[in-house]
């Protein structure tokens, strides 16, 4: 498989393991492995996938609190 290429099928794939109850990050480590992508590349697969797309906009949230917090530190 190239590098940074997405199967057609991989929102199935994320869509099964969010079903079997994995996390983000599990379905992410998931993608890095068997895709053969870095962790930034992983993180924007699952990110937006059609499997995630409805935490999606808990994930910004999270994320805009996240940088908040580190930038009063």
């Amino acid at each position: 498989m190239e590098p940074n290429h997405v199967p057609d099928d991989w929102d199935s794939v994320l869509d099964q393991l969010r079903a079997e109850g994995l996390f983000p990050i599990e379905s992410i480590k998931v993608t890095r492995a068997v895709l053969h992508v870095s962790l930034g590349e992983a993180k924007r697969i699952v990110h937006f996938s059609g499997a995630w797309a409805d935490a999606r906009e808990d994930f910004e949230q999270l994320h805009e609190v996240a940088e908040a917090v580190v930038a009063d530190l």
